[in-house]
């Protein structure tokens, strides 16, 4: 038989290459004459830069940078094995998990240091940019990014905003020198990577709806909205289109002034790794990830893959750390739903213990494919 296994990360615990080597170990144990693929993909958030590049055979990259707060490190990007696409997270300099709760701050942070890792792509010959824009610390509109890139700004005095504009200057803008811009990025085709249909403002849009879980009160989000809203004049494009909220309003410069297209990052990731051709064959997919709700089914990486199985006549199980509220959504997809978590643990012992639970689940699911092969 040959089954495929195609999961998410498992956040704060495995990769998703981890994932799928903690599977292949369980389910060649009781059936070690079965194809076993490995395809490790990621839906736009963490590990989309990951899964890209090994699914390509293409190579990654250490670039220097900053951090929301203008700070040196060092972010991680990637080249597709064709050479020419570029990959890149916006996490991975911009990303909430380089601050400390302390540190939170949306009307300083900025993406500056994610348009500092773009220009690493292009330096590097890069003319197809593939965008993962999950997991920001910011909401400053893409303004930083776009400062990277070589666009400069002034205020109402004509002195030149300094680099590093997070939300809270976004109103001090009265002028935008468009000319620096990188040429390059006219020669390019940017693909962002997004499953948020959120606004750029109102009520549903990026100050109100992320702002809070960046560090925003209150009195945040309303500067924040009215500083976006200027931000909208400014660029002169409608911020209502879906995933224009994306990342603190990163999906919309993306769109309206680098003219990228925003696309779901799951049917991203599975377009570039090559798991449709290994379905047509396959007698079962195994695919999981950290916690299974209901949100798995609004365009999770998971659902995403059993609905291309399915659409090839391969049943899929989900593995996952957690199931929680209601199985029998998720049972109409798939073929079985299963949490690996084992007794009554602690979050942190289930986190140290998943290869292992994966291993046991594989190992099973192994074990009854056997038993009915045999009949």
């Amino acid at each position: 038989m040959k089954i495929v296994i195609a999961p998410d990360s498992f956040k704060g615990a495995l990769s998703s290459a981890e994932v799928c080597e903690a599977l292949k170990k369980g389910w060649l144990e009781r059936r070690p004459q079965d194809e076993v693929l490995l395809f490790p993909l990621a839906d736009g958030g963490e590990g989309t830069c990951d899964a890209l590049v090994r699914s390509t055979n293409g190579k990654f990259l250490d670039v220097e940078t900053v951090d929301p707060l203008m700070r040196s490190i060092r972010a991680k990007c990637g080249i597709a094995g064709d050479g020419r696409t570029g990959v890149m997270e916006l996490a991975a300099a911009s990303g909430i998990e380089r601050l400390s709760k302390k540190e939170l701050d949306p009307l300083r942070a900025t993406t500056f240091g994610s348009g500092t890792v773009m220009k690493a792509l292009l330096e590097q010959g890069c003319r197809e940019l593939l965008l993962g824009i999950g997991g920001s610390a910011t909401v400053d509109g893409g303004a930083g990014m776009l400062q990277a890139l070589g666009v400069c700004f002034f205020d109402a005095d004509g002195a030149k905003i300094v680099d590093g504009i997070g939300g809270g200057d976004l109103k001090r803008i009265a002028r935008v020198d468009w000319s620096g811009l990188d040429p390059r990025i006219s020669e390019c085709s940017i693909k962002v990577a997004c499953d948020v249909t959120n606004p750029l403002l109102g009520a549903q849009g990026a100050a109100a709806i992320f702002g809070p879980q960046k560090g925003a009160t209150p009195e945040m989000v309303k500067c924040l909205e009215e500083n976006l809203a200027h931000w909208e004049k400014i660029c002169g494009a409608s911020g209502e289109l879906p995933g224009s909220g994306a990342a603190g309003g990163v999906g919309y410069m993306l769109r309206s002034v680098l003219k990228g297209g925003i696309t779901s990052g799951a049917e991203l990731v599975i377009s570039y790794s090559g798991v449709d051709e290994a379905l047509e064959d396959a007698a079962l997919l195994i695919t999981g990830e950290g916690c299974s709700d209901g949100q798995t089914l609004c365009g999770k990486l998971p659902a995403v893959i059993a609905a291309h199985g399915r659409a090839r006549g391969v049943p899929a199980v989900l593995c996952s750390g957690a199931i929680t509220g209601e199985y029998r959504a998720l049972e109409k997809l798939f073929c079985g739903v299963f949490s690996i978590s084992t007794g009554v643990i602690t979050l942190h012992e289930a986190l140290e213990n998943t290869a292992e639970n994966l291993r046991l689940t594989a190992s099973g699911l192994a074990g009854v494919a056997a038993a009915f092969v045999q009949r």
